[in-house]
């Protein structure tokens, strides 16, 4: 009867501490405990249940780190997801060595309190999945974020397609190039080498003289509104009688209170919520670099253009855009087309460049 007392006990602590340890139930991929309480379950495949736990952790009140899951496979993609989750208890009926390495790279990282407990019943060098091959050199936590989200389809961006477009002004002679959905381009070259010409060609205010132009599958004329987000070079002397939640609602097609909600949303999403009730005109650079990338977030805009955004600023602000940039790619995930001479900019990782260049063999040639 002890013995009995014992193992029931055991059974009952494992039950109260390590729910997520028992076997998943039939026809489930994915099980979340917070404690012993079940509170999410999918039967999806590949990536797609712990994309659809991000979306359910985003409401939900408990603090992630309590958090236990069980998968039925983890390779190197489901262990950066979980760990970008704040999951800090994991349990694989198959785990990769890939996932177990990255998962112990990311505990040398972090504190001992902080550190991922990390189980799996059989372990194999790697999942038979092309994913795998993708992540296995990759380090950069944002880079795989983007990358899966852009292979799920789970992008805000649009695909934008190139084809042999010659035009009137710079070097744009035979130019062809793609940009994915949730793809980031940086184009450069020297003055006059048609910059500004490729992104009014893109906006559809200049036609090319030949050769083909898509975004999302249409010619940019054809676009519905507000598809595309555009920050021209900013123009301090230009003088505007709008304030700073009137220029971010610009093009925002709903009614007034949802509009002042995400007028809101997105000023505090740009990190310029202090601006509200500002003449815009009276704001600095960076403020109204701020101010014009929220008014792209509030009309959900799927392709943002920015033309010299870094032009003219400080350091510190310089700094902000370069990190807005960042932040946008991997959250919202538009498609990002960045004209720009700022040696900092051109040094981001992960993104294509493009540099536009006169009558030379490689003109215009496009660099991952």
């Amino acid at each position: 009867m002890q013995l009995f007392a014992i193992t029931a006990n055991l059974f009952y602590t494992t039950i109260m501490n390590d729910a997520y340890l028992l076997p998943l139930p039939e026809n489930t991929t994915l099980c979340v405990y917070d404690g012993d309480k079940l509170i999410f379950a999918d039967c999806g495949k590949w990536l797609m249940p712990l994309f659809a736990l991000e979306d359910f952790l985003k409401t939900y009140g408990a603090a992630h780190a309590v958090l236990c899951a069980h998968d039925t496979a983890v390779g190197k993609a489901a262990a950066v997801l979980l760990v970008r989750m704040g999951i800090k208890k994991i349990h694989a009926n198959i785990a990769s060595a890939l996932a177990e390495r990255y998962i112990a790279e990311s505990n040398a990282l972090c504190k001992g309190d902080d550190a991922i407990v990390f189980s799996c019943a059989h372990e194999v060098a790697r999942l038979l999945c092309a994913t795998e091959d993708l992540l296995e050199m990759e380090h950069n936590s944002d880079v795989m974020y983007t990358m899966l989200r852009q292979r799920a389809k789970l992008v805000q961006g649009v695909e934008v397609r190139l084809e042999n477009v010659h035009a009137k002004y710079g070097y744009i002679k035979n130019l062809s190039f793609f940009v994915p959905a949730g793809g980031r381009l940086m184009i450069a070259g020297e003055n006059g080498a048609g910059k500004t010409t490729l992104l009014k060609l893109l906006l559809g205010i200049y036609e090319p003289l030949s050769g083909n132009i898509l975004v999302d599958g249409m010619q940019p004329k054809r676009l519905p509104k507000r598809v595309i987000g555009y920050i021209p070079q900013m123009i301090d002397d230009v003088a505007f009688s709008l304030s700073v939640e009137e220029v971010v609602s610009l093009g925002i097609a709903c009614g007034k209170k949802k509009q002042r909600e995400l007028v809101q949303k997105t000023l505090v999403r740009t990190g310029a919520a202090h601006l509200a009730g500002r003449n815009f005109s009276s704001l600095s650079g960076g403020e109204k670099q701020k101010v014009s990338l929220a008014r792209c977030l509030a009309q959900q805009a799927k392709l943002l253009l920015l033309d010299e955004p870094t032009a003219a600023l400080d350091a510190d602000n310089r700094k902000m855009v370069v990190e807005l940039l960042r932040s946008l790619s991997v959250s919202e995930i538009p498609t990002i087309i960045v004209v720009t001479h700022d040696d900092e900019l051109l040094k981001l990782s992960s993104w294509q460049k493009l540099v536009l260049k006169s009558d030379e063999p490689d003109a215009g040639a496009l660099h991952g």
